[in-house]
Parts: C-alpha cells; structure tokens; sequence
C-alpha cells in the first residue's frame, strides 16, 4: 500500500475503517482544478497522424496495434502523467482537442484505439468481441451503452474505460463521475453497520449472451469494497448484473437492498460527484477500481444520424496489481484477464 494511504485492511479486504488517498475526493476538491485535463496540440496531432498512416501502411488490424506499432514521442510525458494520475492520482483524466470533423470514424477509431494503447490492453467488450463500444441509443435494454436515457452509478468489469465523444447530445448527457471510497466513507460516517453488506458483496449475472462455458450467476459473492493482491483498496459495482442475478433466484434481504439504496444516494449526492460535459473530440479515461460512473439524462436531435455517440474502449492495466478472484464477474476473457469472451457461435 502507498504511504500516503491509510485503510484499515484485514485478510480478506477493508475493515471499518475510513479510506484516504488522492483518489477518495469530493466535487469541491476537483471542480476548480485542471490538472486531470490535457490538451492536444499541433505537434501531438501530427504524432498521432503519422501513427495512423503507420498502421495504414502495415496493414495492421485495429486489435493487433500495440503502443510500439503506434509512437506517440511527444505524447510520451503527458501519457506517462495520465497514467500515474489514473493509477495513483484521483482515477480520472481527460484528454480535449482531438478535431472529430477532420477524420472519418474509422481513424478517430484507431487514434482512440492507438493512444489507448499506451495506457494499457484493449479487450473485447461483447460477445461479439468488438474491441471498440459504440455508446449510442439503438433501444437495446440490458446494457447501459446501447440505450438512452440516464444511467445509473457504476463501474465496467476492466481497469480502465475510456470515452471518446463523437457527436454530443442536443441537451444533457453529461457523464457523472465520483470516488467510489468518498462514497465508502460517506456510508461508513453515516451507518456503519450498512458497511458489512457491501464487504460481503453480491452474486452477479451477465446476459447471457455474454457467457461462454460460465454459470448462470457467479458461484461466489463479489464484494463492492475490498483489497487488490497489493493490499491496495479496491472497488467493483455494477448493478445491472445484481439485479440480473436476483432473475435467476438469488434473494437479497432487506439489509442487501438497503446497502444498494445507500450506495445510489452516496453516489448521487451533490457535494461528491462530478458531472463532465463532453464536447466532440474529448477523450475521458476512469480508473474502474475506483470511480463510479453515470450519466445524466438527455435529449438526443431528431435526425437519427445525428444522435449522441461516444466510442467506448476497455483496458485491462499490466502494471497494476491483479484483483482477487472474488472481485471478477467474468472468466479469463481476453487479454489480461479481463474483457467479455467472443462466443464462436456468436447470435445474430
């Protein structure tokens, strides 16, 4: 555990104590502060245009680019910062100036998929193994990417997700983040004994379209606050599949349902979280193990193809210490460990 952390850490996970880090913080902390923003300038673009016409002339396949098949030299400092503020810092950076009118969506693709690169290992995101989400209104419920509308305060089943904004809302849609241990500590002062559920955790079920050769449900519990192998605190919530698994005949008692009510509130209060605008051409990255992540309701223009549209990118981090297997919802998937397996038979 780094020095400047203090958490009461058992075993088996968190203890009743409070967490401190860079990373537990409030909207006052951050709201005033720029130095979770980077900036593109002239000499990045250019480094990020001959990247691409690399990767053009090899003929390399989206999935296969790697940070040495797509050099970024004056991005280098800037990427090394983004990466020890998401691993160490508050979890969260965005990157502004990527000028969307000038390429078509295959390349803002692969410069999104090629500046991830340096972060970490992208991985699959579906069944269909599509490496590259399109987070856009299609109607399809049973995922918070494919459907309008607000979202409710969670984390993806990765290290890292990274946004890349396209085309925004006509109003709102913006992405509501806040530090998941503000949201420990807020529950912890106010009903400690509301704590034990979330250490205990809760069985999770994917769609399951999602499972290849996994149970229905997660044969163990997948606590919502505990430790990586590190002893670093850690977070993991998502309930979608919580409520998923309840389908599937996993009872929650009323002390359950009432630490996910808590959770919600915390996570929804005015004083913790953050709520990010996002103009076209803004890149958001969040460290999954510690920021939970919404969005607010919207209202999309008329013409479909003009309608809000984000890419969406999974990392999994090499660096970073692995998670215990409590804490995973999914088998080994992809790279890393993490990500969604492709199925071979993969539905229509």
């Amino acid at each position: 555990m780094d020095t400047h952390e203090t958490a009461g850490v058992t075993g088996r996970g968190l203890d009743r104590r409070r967490v401190e880090g860079a990373y537990v913080w409030r909207k006052t902390d951050v709201a005033h502060r720029s130095d979770w923003i980077w900036h593109l300038t002239d000499a990045h673009l250019a480094d990020l245009e001959r990247a691409v016409a690399a990767v053009h002339r090899r003929g390399l396949a989206l999935e296969d680019v790697t940070a040495a098949d797509f050099p970024l030299p004056s991005l280098a400092a800037d990427l090394a910062a983004i990466a020890t503020t998401l691993e160490n810092g508050l979890g969260f950076a965005l990157v502004r100036g990527l000028p969307i009118a000038r390429y078509d969506e295959a390349t803002l693709g692969l410069i999104f998929w090629g500046l991830g690169s340096h972060l970490g290992v992208g991985v699959s995101q579906s069944y269909r193994g599509d490496k590259l989400g399109q987070v856009i209104d299609r109607g399809e419920v049973g995922r918070y990417y494919t459907a309008g509308g607000p979202i409710e305060m969670h984390m993806d089943p990765v290290d890292v997700v990274g946004l890349l904004c396209i085309r925004k809302a006509r109003r709102g849609g913006e992405s509501r983040i806040v530090s998941s241990f503000a949201v420990h500590n807020a529950i912890l002062a106010d009903q400690p004994a509301a704590i034990d559920p979330l250490y205990r955790g809760f069985h999770y079920s994917s769609r399951p379209v999602d499972r290849v050769n996994e149970p229905a449900h997660t044969p163990h519990r997948v606590p919502v606050f505990a430790t990586d192998r590190a002893g670093r605190p850690a977070c993991f919530y998502l309930p979608i599949s919580i409520r998923s698994a309840t389908k599937l005949g996993i009872a929650l008692s009323d002390a359950e349902l009432a630490a996910l009510d808590l959770v919600d509130a915390a996570a929804n209060r005015d004083a913790l979280y953050l709520d990010m605008t996002f103009e076209p051409g803004d890149m958001q990255f969040l460290n999954n193990r510690r920021i939970l992540h919404g969005r607010t309701d919207y209202e999309d223009p008329p013409n479909e193809a003009d309608r809000r549209l984000l890419l969406r990118l999974w990392l999994m981090i090499p660096g970073w210490a692995p998670l215990p297997t409590t804490m995973r919802i999914h088998g080994e998937g992809d790279k890393l460990g993490g990500g969604i397996p492709k199925r071979d038979d993969t539905p229509a």
